[in-house]
């Protein structure tokens, strides 16, 4: 039988940018305070990457000697620099020359009710992260019930110790119901939360990725005691697969969080500082990222030329690591344009939405849930919590959590949604405006909510006043009463 050399086509789907989307995910997920430092820290290591408003002595000496200057006018190319084809020129021509697009406004602070009185707020806990986004979802009464529990039993690292059917039994409720709540809570953020195990961690985060990598997906699957002991050769005899796909499938699996929850685990103060500014301009508010003493990232100009020229014909090793190092800042420079988009796109969306909230203050906040946000951006729901969590917007009415402008809807006898936050003002002025001598009680207060039209249940009525710090009727009215104790309404 004769052998002969062919041609074949074949059509297959890799990620091949997932480094990329794990430092876009990381970036998101950060302060202002937080993404300042890193951009500091990425120039200070990467010498293909400068700070334009900082001088630089390549640069200096670029200028002096006008070496290359007949190279100035020249485009630079990606594919001629580093021998292969990336598509970046039209992504990244502002940051051959300039800074970083979505430039914010310079925004003066003043004395009084500046920056600095926005200083020392605790940062989220994971389970108090987790049930703000348990509560904007569309779980029924039934689901959000599980939903609680499961996370008020969750460890620091994200992992769930409980047996799901001793959960079942003390919830009295089925197995199957507690698993699908869990494998919804798996998907918020950080994805893998309330996994039993490693390997439902990490197939939680490989599902959202898309397209879906298989052989990542089947590795974690049925190979993860193989993965251990990773050979490449080894596991490709066993999945039936050539090394360089397993390869690229275990880079996707290293780039992924063992420990989800760990990243909750710091709880030191942190400033405020906005990474959005909203102006009103006439009767329309205008949005802009706040780029205010961010470092504004650009290629050094000095190093890609020299690349260009080939100035290092006779050190190959330096070419090699200057190529590398310019990938990597071609890279970082697209996760944080990517990190700006989705900031912008969410808050301008936010703003939109919330235009009476802003106007009239909390009363006037319409219902709002994660996933609404998610389908007019177009990403993942745990995306649009990564861009709201530990982000503030700088607007007319002062600084305002990005989260704030969340709200879960309550139905009415109509079938209008109104927010919790305008029930609970509600509350508050039916209170307010009680007889000292004839205090509301709860279920009074149930009574007068249903002529308005709003079925509320009496511990319902009970949560909300606790939660807005209104004592009881039996502590409340005339001051004679305030101090004869009892927590509970009789």
């Amino acid at each position: 039988m004769a052998l002969k050399q062919t041609i074949n086509l074949k059509l297959q789907q890799k990620m091949a940018l997932t480094p990329a989307l794990q430092q876009a995910i990381k970036l998101l997920q950060m302060t202002r305070t937080e993404l300042e430092e890193e951009l500091t820290q990425e120039v200070e290591k990467n010498p293909l990457l400068e700070d334009e408003s900082l001088p630089s002595e390549e640069s200096e000496a670029f200028s002096e000697s006008g070496k290359y200057e007949e190279q100035e006018q020249r485009e630079f190319s990606s594919e001629e620099i580093l021998g292969d084809k990336i598509d970046v020129e039209a992504y990244f021509e502002d940051y051959f020359e300039t800074s970083q697009k979505y430039k914010g406004i310079s925004y003066e602070y003043s004395e009084e009710g500046g920056l600095e009185e926005n200083l020392a707020t605790k940062s989220e806990t994971l389970a108090e992260h987790l049930l703000w986004q348990v509560r904007m979802t569309n779980f029924t009464p039934e689901e959000m019930r599980i939903a609680e529990y499961l996370v008020g039993n969750i460890r620091s690292d994200g992992y769930l110790d409980e047996d799901l059917a001793k959960i079942a039994k003390e919830l009295n409720c089925d197995y199957p119901a507690v698993e699908k709540v869990l494998f919804e809570i798996q998907k918020m953020d950080p994805v893998g939360v309330g996994a039993r195990n490693l390997s439902e961690c990490l197939l939680a985060q490989l599902n959202i990725l898309e397209p879906k990598p298989l052989l990542a997906i089947e590795i974690v699957k049925f190979h993860l005691e193989e993965l251990s002991k990773y050979n490449a050769e080894e596991l490709s005899k066993i999945l039936n697969k050539p090394a360089t796909e397993v390869e690229e499938a275990v880079k996707i699996i290293k780039n992924l969080d063992p420990k989800p929850g760990l990243i909750y685990s710091d709880t030191q103060n942190f400033a405020i500082i906005p990474d959005v500014i909203v102006e009103k301009i006439g009767n329309e508010y205008r949005v802009r990222l706040n780029d205010e003493g961010l470092p504004k990232l650009r290629l050094n100009r000095y190093y890609r030329l020299l690349l260009e020229k080939g100035g290092f014909e006779n050190s190959p090793e330096t070419v090699s690591y200057l190529k590398e190092k310019l990938r990597s800042a071609l890279t970082f420079l697209k996760s944080v344009e990517e990190r700006h988009k989705t900031v912008y796109n969410v808050a301008c969306q936010l703003v939109e939405i919330q235009k009476d909230f802003l106007e009239k203050g909390p009363s006037y906040l319409k219902p709002l849930i994660l996933r609404e946000i998610s389908e007019r951006v177009g990403v993942h729901e745990s995306t649009v919590s990564r861009v709201v969590s530990n982000k503030y917007m700088l607007t007319p009415k002062g600084i305002i959590s990005m989260k704030d402008f969340f709200a879960t809807g309550i139905q009415t006898i109509e079938g209008k949604d109104i927010s919790q936050q305008k029930v609970k003002s509600m509350i508050s002025k039916l209170i307010e405006e009680e007889l000292p001598e004839k205090p509301l009680s709860d279920q009074q207060i149930v009574s007068i909510l249903k002529r308005e039209g709003i079925l509320l249940a009496r511990r319902t009525v009970a949560k909300y006043r606790e939660e807005m710090k209104i004592p009881p009727s039996s502590q409340r009215g005339k001051k004679d009463r305030l101090n004869k104790g009892g927590s509970h309404e009789s």
